[in-house]
């Protein structure tokens, strides 16, 4: 089982996400980076995500971990921003 303390030492790939089939596409800020101090592998745990951006914007955003059933894999969304955890 995955400790249930913040971890220091996870990587995060950003999944990109993209809107422009339900709304009209207007040019958009891309994330760049992505740090999640209190990530902390538990289904459904809150943490914050700061995530600084391609325009050099820095924005903070309430994230949930979440855990795929079937594949394991865990990922946090932040519904702006969404990463997978790579260990």
């Amino acid at each position: 089982m995955p400790p249930t303390t913040p971890s220091t030492n996870v990587t995060f790939e950003i999944i990109p996400k993209n809107w422009t089939k339900r709304r009209k596409a207007k040019p958009e800020p891309r994330a760049v980076a992505v740090e999640i101090p209190e990530f902390v592998y538990e289904k459904n745990h809150q943490c914050i995500m700061y995530v600084t951006y391609d325009d050099g914007s820095t924005r903070e955003y309430l994230g949930r971990v979440l855990q795929n059933p079937i594949t394991g894999r865990w990922a946090v969304d932040g519904m702006h921003v969404a990463v997978r955890v790579i260990t």
